[in-house]
């Protein structure tokens, strides 16, 4: 995140008007109010040396200090003594009472001091001087990506004045942010959303729900983002907080507290806080559609369903072939339909065709039973599911699904693919319902509709789910 001001400088030659130091931003992005850090270094032989700070002017060439107020300033001495002043109100501050003003259409930043304040100088090195580091919250920091420094002049009760100098250069980057259709299922306890962020200096990415108007609304999950130029992928866990299709919005946010990088590596992600990353009065941000299984139910032993309904089936071996078989008087009866489970093992059974009565899976090879409940015992009665005379609310196309590893229809072994376009997800390339979205700074959204598939007579339609495992990392 923020980089670490350097130590103590040594420093060849004599100089009379200050020496430069560092400089970095927080967040290191162009067009933010950030923490902004810049560092010079006084050294025995310049005016303030002998008569102390009075006032200090800062200019930037294309930032601005115009948000700057009295409070946003700390200003630390570091030599042979260390001295901080600041307004904040804290056993370590050794001089309050800080007065700012802006001038240049804000390019310049006038502080003066309380009363003047005399650098040390450590008695064993003198000659190494003495940093005199600012940072300043509020800082909006140049409009394009690139290098840039601060100047400083440093003047006396006198008037006489040591500088300007620049410190050394501190780079800008643009964010991005990338949150393509994705799908998850309603029935699944860890669930995972991939995004694609770059924050430099590092952050957050939090993703939400979306409000009626469009804006973020409900947190579902966030991930820490690393300090890189370039955009890394993200798997973020969210729990079982998606349960039916929906726009979900990444946003991109920085670390509110802490004045150095050590400070704000420790914090961790907080909404209300923390502070979300705007880049030219633009939020940084990417909409997608997250998308659930076009199912009404998931298939368990002892339930009812009423006919038409559609029920998820995961409970089988990966490219199996099944079939739904009548169950009498606790037996096994005559098979209905059969069908082929996806490369995860899963499916979805449209219970259209399917009569009244009592059913059961089994598997086509050796006709062994499916157990669809969690007990020891497996038999036609015990992990049957009963089907209703009465037909389904809600109609449902069984022609549409949405899937993450492709689908198919089978019957008599023939099968027919389903499913538009890709996506990465943790357990690798899947399918989607919807178009991939591609997103960067500003609002984007991951469009695309609905992939259509074949109708269906007395078939089932079988359609993968995303990767059992979606795996969500993070950096703590």
């Amino acid at each position: 995140m923020l980089s670490a001001v350097v130590g103590t400088v040594g420093f060849a030659g004599s100089a009379a008007a200050l020496d430069s130091g560092a400089a970095a931003t927080y967040p290191r992005t162009p067009g933010s109010d950030t923490l902004g850090t810049f560092v010079y270094v006084a050294r025995p032989n310049d005016t303030v040396a002998d008569n102390g700070i009075d006032t200090v002017t800062l200019r930037t060439e294309s930032g601005s200090f115009q948000n700057v107020s009295d409070d946003d300033i700390f200003m630390v001495i570091r030599g042979g003594e260390r001295i901080e002043i600041a307004n904040q109100q804290s056993s370590i501050i050794d001089v309050s009472g800080i007065n700012t003003s802006t001038s240049a259409n804000g390019q310049e930043l006038t502080i003066q001091l309380p009363r003047p304040v005399q650098p040390q100088f450590a008695s064993d090195s003198p000659g190494t001087g003495a940093e005199v580091a600012f940072k300043v919250d509020n800082f909006t920091t140049p409009s394009q990506p690139g290098s840039y420094a601060v100047n400083a002049t440093f003047t006396d009760p006198s008037g006489a004045s040591d500088g300007p100098t620049a410190t050394d250069s501190y780079p800008l980057s643009q964010p991005a942010i990338s949150l393509s259709n994705q799908s998850v299922s309603q029935f699944d306890d860890a669930q995972s959303l991939n995004v694609s962020a770059a924050i430099p200096g590092g952050g957050y990415v939090g993703l939400f729900t979306t409000g009626p108007d469009g804006s973020p609304d409900q947190l579902v999950g966030s991930t820490d983002v690393t300090d890189n130029a370039t955009s890394e992928r993200y798997s973020i866990d969210i729990g079982n907080n998606v349960s039916e299709s929906q726009e979900i919005v990444a946003v991109a946010y920085t670390e509110s507290e802490g004045r150095s990088q050590s400070l704000r590596d420790e914090q961790t992600f907080n909404p209300t806080q923390d502070d979300r990353l705007v880049v030219n009065g633009n939020l940084v941000n990417a909409t997608a559609q997250v998308s659930t299984l076009d199912v009404d139910a998931q298939v368990a032993a002892g339930d009812e369903y009423d006919q038409g309904a559609r029920l998820f089936f995961s409970q089988g071996e990966p490219s199996t072939s099944y079939q739904v078989s009548t169950v009498d008087n606790g037996s096994l009866g005559s098979s209905v339909t059969n069908f082929e489970t996806a490369a995860n093992g899963t499916a979805v059974i449209d219970t259209a065709d399917l009569e009244q009565g009592q059913y059961a899976i089994s598997r086509v090879d050796d006709g062994s039973i499916v157990g669809l409940d969690n007990d020891s015992t497996t038999g036609p009665g015990d992990d049957s599911f009963v089907i209703t005379g009465q037909q389904i609310a809600t109609t449902s196309d069984a022609s549409t699904a949405a899937t993450a590893g492709g689908s198919t229809a089978a019957t008599s072994g023939e099968s027919t693919q389903a499913g538009t376009s890709t996506s990465e997800s943790a357990g690798g390339e899947a399918t989607q319902a919807g178009g991939d979205g591609n997103a960067s700074s500003g609002n984007e959204s991951g469009g695309g509709s609905g992939a259509g598939g074949p109708g269906f007579g007395v078939v089932v339609a079988v359609v993968a789910l995303l990767g059992a495992a979606l795996i969500a990392t993070r950096r703590r």
